[in-house]
């Protein structure tokens, strides 16, 4: 936000408000001016390669750490003067683990919930409440340690759930799942917001953004573009061609010459053009060097962010030409 532009006010139903928020770490700018307004019962995804500040704003905005300039606030609390309050309306998952392992199931649910204040009653009944609702009755007296990656991950969102949080962060919450466990994971987490409760979390898992309401990408600590998954493919435009070469460099110079942007991620060559299909014969007929594979399909996020940086959300993706890259008349 400007220095000199009004605040604009907050929606009614705004429950996370950040308004020009920085970072530093010594000479380090890890974030860089920091908008965002999220909605009670919305689904928000922060999206984007290692490094690129997600961290540090999750961390900020569930008060573990400080900021540097900027304002937040949370359920109308500010998160750097009230970080109590705040708590009190927030559950957090974390990339690490952090249950008891030698503990059981529901005895790690127990122990959060009166770490919470709930006395030993009302503790047992949330703690069962979580066990069927999350599916880990059948795990519930075994030692945590003796349950699956799976498994584990549904414990560590029953522990920050035990005390009904208005609030859940998740940071990369589903690392080193599997395909089928990081799909049951978020089927549970998208059910919740379908409940009303307010779902933040980071990822640089693209398929995992998809099932947001809204997604920020997010790089080099700024928000580069903000919108549902359907909105920021849509303002993509076209399609995305990937050519595999016996030459990608000699190819992307080729396409240069004709007036064509590519860029390179996962050792292709990636174009986009407002309608691949009519271009892509002219191509791998003319093209100078051997094509070894071509695929034409509808844009991805990992797509648009590689569009707007000129890297991949691997973060190890550069441009072969400089600049944006869009398809143009050859």
């Amino acid at each position: 936000m400007s220095p000199n532009a009004a605040p604009v006010p907050a929606p009614a139903d705004a429950v996370i408000v950040v308004e020009g928020v920085t970072k530093r770490y010594g000479e380090v700018e890890a974030l860089r001016g920091i908008d965002l307004t999220i909605r009670a019962g919305e689904m928000f995804a922060l999206l984007g390669p290692n490094g690129a500040g997600k961290t540090s704003l999750f961390s900020i905005l569930a008060t573990l750490r400080t900021l540097t300039a900027g304002r937040a606030t949370l359920c109308g609390h500010d998160v750097t003067r009230e970080r109590a309050a705040v708590r009190r309306n927030i559950g957090i998952v974390f990339q690490e683990p952090a249950i008891e392992r030698r503990l059981t199931v529901r005895d790690n649910l127990e122990l959060m919930a009166r770490c919470y204040g709930l006395g030993a009653a009302e503790a047992r009944r949330r703690a069962g409440t979580l066990l069927e609702k999350l599916g880990l009755q059948e795990a519930a007296d075994r030692p945590a340690e003796q349950t699956s990656g799976g498994q584990r991950r549904r414990i560590e969102l029953a522990r920050a759930l035990v005390a009904r949080p208005r609030v859940l962060f998740l940071d990369e919450a589903t690392l080193g799942l599997d395909v089928e466990a990081r799909r049951n994971f978020w089927a549970e987490v998208r059910r919740m917001a379908g409940e009303g409760l307010t779902v933040f979390f980071t990822t640089h898992y693209m398929e995992e953004a998809e099932v947001a309401d809204r997604i920020a990408l997010i790089a080099e600590g700024r928000i580069i573009a903000l919108g549902s998954p359907r909105e920021l493919k849509a303002g993509f435009g076209g399609g995305v061609i990937r050519l595999s070469t016996d030459d990608d460099t000699a190819a992307a110079a080729w396409l240069a010459g004709r007036g064509f942007k590519a860029a390179t991620a996962e050792k292709q060559l990636l174009l986009v053009h407002a309608d691949p299909a009519a271009v892509l014969p002219l191509l791998v007929r003319e093209l100078p060097v051997p094509v070894r594979r071509v695929e034409m399909h509808a844009p991805s996020l990992e797509d648009v962010f590689l569009e707007l940086t000129g890297r991949g959300l691997g973060g190890d993706s550069a441009p072969a030409v400089p600049g944006r890259f869009n398809g143009a008349a050859p």
